[in-house]
């Protein structure tokens, strides 16, 4: 390369030049995209789907096969835009991937050139063969638990509530090791003090009664030690002071959960559905069962403890989601998992058919949904591997995934509102019997100890 080559190669770094270069490249792509237009004009698609709640689905008019649901929405609006025809194929089973090659799902349409890309939210899976293509991704989606809204909060007993375990722990610690602590610590300041006389009594501190009044200080109660010396006021005001505040905190918190109506699960996260061994259940169409069957998930990562530990899973092949809530959820106490989009929907429709039924306020919220997400991963179309109108397609669904079209689409007959949130946010809440069960329980154990004593 000579001098000037050199030369020209350095000029070419500045923005200018860079456009200069790219140019060739965006008008091929431009006059790639203006053929494709013009071909696709001509095209008559085969386009697969299967009943997928709202997301995606079919009817049948004399016979006709039409698409319907948010996919199709967005097929019609592709249509619309690019001028091309379609026709609507359905599988032999309501599914995207099959376990074996003698079921005939959506994705054996493809394999087989009977569709030409499937219309659907489906999950992107890496599987072992080329024969499917997505296309660029629709959203990204959370799939999460729906349950049985519970009566009570999963934090157990009221009097319990104020403090979790750890909390506990640590104070039955504290008054364990406190009256140990503050014997020795006063019989150290015995010794130590010239004129011991006119110190403590070492003998009126000994350690049954050093624990008394640690104990008798957590109960609020007084002592009959009266300390004369410096250390050992302070000794006993540090723990007062403490107790002062420990009982502070417990009344106020107390307070909080015996009138506010706010919840919490039995569930924390998605490994408790495998650790705590909890039934569950899910549709045939659903994504999740997809990632559970299909022969590699190299590139998702679910939860281990819920996809190795199903050994309660159980897969509803013929039922709708609808019915799965009634007839599993709320029937039988099993978990519901699903799009947390399509879980909304299902618990707005129910919410609403309670207004009808003219159903107590208080009562219309049934289920719940949590908070946290099992599966998240992107959702697209998939198309055959030698679909040449990728590229057009593609380009088309970007513009409408960047002006938030698709997530208006999902979401068009939610309310604003959440839909039966898990704090209710009513401020009034009755004293149940439960919340008092502790108490039973500690007078009858205090009432046998001490019938065991003197008897």
């Amino acid at each position: 390369m000579g001098l000037m080559e050199i030369l020209v190669a350095g000029l070419c770094l500045n923005s200018t030049c860079k456009e200069d270069l790219e140019t060739p490249r965006i008008n091929h792509r431009k006059n790639l995209l203006s053929k494709l237009k013009e071909d696709i004009k001509t095209e008559t698609f085969k386009i697969a789907t299967f009943q997928n709640n709202y997301l995606n689905g079919y009817t049948k008019k004399n016979g006709v096969i039409e698409g319907t649901g948010v996919a199709f929405d967005i097929i019609k609006i592709l249509q619309e835009k690019l001028k091309f025809n379609y026709t609507t194929v359905i599988p032999e089973n309501e599914v995207y991937l099959t376990e074996n090659v003698r079921e005939k799902g959506a994705k054996m349409l493809l394999d087989t050139q009977q569709a030409d890309f499937i219309a659907g939210f489906l999950p992107m899976i890496t599987t072992k063969d080329d024969n499917v293509t997505y296309s660029r991704s629709l959203d990204t989606a959370d799939w999460s638990i729906l349950l049985r809204r519970p009566r009570e909060s999963a934090q157990g007993s009221g009097l319990l509530a104020p403090f979790d375990g750890a909390v506990w722990a640590l104070i039955v610690v504290s008054v364990l090791a406190v009256g140990p602590i503050v014997h020795i610590l006063i019989a150290i300041g015995w010794r130590a003090i010239t004129s011991p006389t006119e110190g403590d009594d070492p003998k009126q501190y000994n350690l049954s009664n050093c624990m008394w009044f640690v104990y008798g200080a957590l109960l609020k109660q007084g002592s009959t030690l009266n300390p004369k010396t410096d250390s050992a006021r302070l000794l006993f005001a540090t723990w007062w002071l403490f107790i002062l505040i420990l009982t502070a905190f417990y009344t106020a918190n107390l307070t909080a959960f015996l009138t506010l109506s706010k919840f919490t699960l039995p569930i924390n996260s998605a490994s408790d559905l495998g650790r705590k061994r909890i039934k569950w259940v899910t549709n045939k169409a659903n994504g999740i069962r997809d990632v559970i069957t299909s022969e590699s998930r190299a590139d998702i990562k679910p939860s281990d403890k819920l996809i190795h530990e199903i050994g309660i899973y159980r897969e509803c092949p013929n039922l709708d989601d609808k019915t799965i809530v009634e007839d599993y959820v709320s029937g039988k106490s099993m978990m519901f998992v699903r799009e947390v989009s399509v879980l909304y929907h299902l618990m707005y429709s129910d919410y609403k058919e309670k207004v009808k039924r003219g159903i107590d306020e208080t009562k219309r919220c049934t289920y719940v949904v949590a908070k946290f997400p099992v599966f998240q991963f992107p959702r697209a179309f998939a198309y055959s591997s030698n679909f040449k109108y990728k590229v057009l397609f593609d380009s088309t669904i970007q513009h409408l995934v960047e002006s938030g079209i698709i997530g208006y689409k999902l979401n068009e007959n939610l309310p604003e509102a959440e839909v039966c949130p898990l704090n209710l946010g009513n401020t009034e809440r009755k004293l149940r019997n439960t919340d008092l069960l502790l108490t039973y329980l500690i007078v009858g154990g205090g009432l046998a100890v001490a019938f065991a004593v003197f008897w």
